[in-house]
């Protein structure tokens, strides 16, 4: 493989490797505006220019592929890198507008971060503000907006929306210093992947209508997520404070969702957070259901799950459960009267979970772990229309429900239809759930649950890749998340009662099965999937290097 020194290190990468490319993976910081790994290389905006040794001009990193023996210096430790790159920053920042304090960007903007660099910012400005170009601002274009001012003509929005989305609706008008980006006849974009546009934009040229003016990217806690809106499982960054989520944003993951995330997914959380929210157990009383503590309706599910011999019990699953909780659920049906019946599926047809809505990512099952229930066998009964059949011909003893309304569309009629008649046929029900719905209204005992975001574990997506999700809030009131309570269901002394932890339950459980046999809890978690600039990113000094 070919084997190129930068800024005096050398750095072995396969052919064809780009110079920023190798440099990243150096960790040696180039700047740059235009360049983004899963966009085509345009070379347009000049702040990646390094000298390479026996070249007579200074090239453009991100356009120029390494050779074997190749000797690269860049701004760090080349002059003439530095003052033309101090040019280029200066050049674009002539008619750029002093709207830091109120731009939404501020604290991800690349061009603030490359300004404070003391390489090749702090140079004073010679340009009266009153001889600045003025452009458009806070131009409504739908889910984004867009502020003609700030762009500094990088290309990536018009890349994305040509390369990737393919609506091509955003192109470069007029010339000069007046040049500008341009929606078809100022029209609103109906691109169903827009929000990307926001996330590639390293300035803040464009901003996202659903963030817009909600908070400084200071003030939130970040957790690593996988969007639950389709069984793509698309890498997320959840940014949150006071425990109520503020945005979701992709993270890169080349083998699955690369740098983009669609709108659905992106504003699932909407869905999660306007439901009206289970916050303590409920017990059936003389006089209906009624508040108790968890212990109370803990021992009275206990005690009626059991002694229905003769009849069937029925467990049904959920696809937009964690890997860990299917898996437990799965020990709390063999602790219930045998025979028992599992199933996740509305009829006995597996789902066809690879199914394209787009050509993009998006993905006509709007679970997220069918995969992982089908591979855990909670999908091996005959459905759960034929459970209601069987409880309402008095068949059915114990039935235990666990239930989480789809974050993209809405909650299938016939499903919650069929469970109305489990509970109602049943001898004893218990149901596991997150939000207040009419259809439990006749069960025994119902347990507040966690949502998506609110608990950890694992989904499996449609091509069978196991991906970790990390709790970003904390449920509302005395929700707990599933597996736990399923897991205090269970006997003292089985299996599924021991684990503590959802890494227990996945390495001694979940990693037992064949299917998911070698994976481990922890390099799940250690694999990488990261935030592309500018969101995300840590300020020089910090982590010293922009390119990650």
């Amino acid at each position: 493989m070919p084997i190129v020194t930068i800024d005096g290190h050398p750095i072995s990468v396969e052919p064809n490797t780009l110079i920023i490319q190798a440099a990243d993976r150096a960790g040696i910081e180039i700047p740059r505006f235009c360049y983004h790994p899963d966009l085509r290389p345009e070379g347009n905006c000049r702040m990646c220019l390094v000298h390479i040794k026996g070249f007579a001009n200074l090239s453009p990193a991100c356009t120029t592929p390494v050779t074997d023996d190749m000797v690269v210096n860049t701004a760090h430790q080349h002059d003439q890198v530095r003052q033309a790159t101090k040019g280029v920053l200066e050049f674009l920042l002539i008619n750029h507008p002093l709207d830091c304090p109120i731009c939404d960007q501020a604290g991800e903007c690349s061009l603030q971060d490359f300004y404070l660099h003391p390489d090749y910012g702090l140079h004073p400005s010679d340009v009266d503000p009153k001889e600045k170009v003025r452009k458009r601002k806070a131009l409504d274009l739908g889910p984004i907006y867009l502020d003609s001012e700030r762009c500094v003509m990088c290309s990536r929005c018009v890349r994305f929306s040509n390369e990737v989305s393919g609506t091509g609706e955003l192109q470069f008008i007029h010339r000069g210093n007046h040049v500008e980006i341009e929606a078809f006849a100022d029209r609103a974009l109906h691109d169903p992947y827009a929000g990307n546009l926001a996330d590639v934009c390293p300035v803040g040229a464009l901003t996202s209508r659903d963030f817009r003016f909600k908070r400084r990217v200071w003030f939130h806690h970040h957790a690593n997520s996988i969007c639950a809106g389709c069984s793509t499982g698309c890498n997320v960054r959840i940014d949150y404070a006071a425990n109520a989520i503020d945005r979701v944003v992709p993270r890169r993951n080349p083998s699955v969702n690369k740098s983009w995330m669609c709108d659905e997914g992106r504003l699932s959380y909407h869905n999660l957070q306007d439901l009206p929210r289970l916050e303590s157990p409920l017990q059936r009383t003389e006089t209906g259901l009624q508040p108790v503590s968890w212990e109370e309706a803990m021992l009275f599910a206990q005690d009626g799950m059991q002694g229905f011999s003769g009849k069937v019990s029925a467990v049904v699953a959920s696809a937009m459960a964690t890997n860990e909780t299917l898996w437990v659920l799965k020990q709390c049906a063999y602790s219930l009267p045998k025979p028992t019946e599992i199933d996740f599926r509305l009829q006995n047809i597996n789902p066809d979970i690879g199914a394209r809505e787009d050509h993009l990512l998006r993905r006509l099952d709007k679970a997220p772990n069918s995969r992982g229930a089908m591979l855990l066998d909670v999908g091996a009964g005959r459905g759960i229309e034929a459970m209601a059949r069987s409880a309402e011909d008095g068949k059915v003893g114990a039935v235990v429900i666990l239930h989480y309304p789809p974050l993209v569309g809405i909650d299938d009629n016939a499903r919650t239809a069929a469970f109305q008649r489990l509970i109602r046929g049943a001898a004893f029900s218990v149901v596991l759930t997150n939000t207040i719905s009419d259809w439990w209204n006749g069960a025994d005992v119902i347990f507040p649950v966690a949502s998506w975001s609110e608990e950890e574990g694992t989904f499996t997506n449609f091509a069978g890749i196991t991906q970790l999700t990390e709790a970003a809030l904390t449920p509302p009131g005395e929700a707990r998340p599933a597996w736990r309570a399923l897991r205090d269901l269970l006997p003292v002394g089985s299996l599924g009662s021991r684990f503590a932890t959802v890494e227990q339950i996945f390495d001694r459980g979940v990693a037992a099965i064949s299917a998911f046999e070698g994976l481990h809890y922890a390099t799940l978690a250690s694999r990488e999937a990261t935030v592309y600039p500018p969101e995300g990113r840590k300020s020089y000094g910090q982590e010293g290097f922009a390119g990650r």
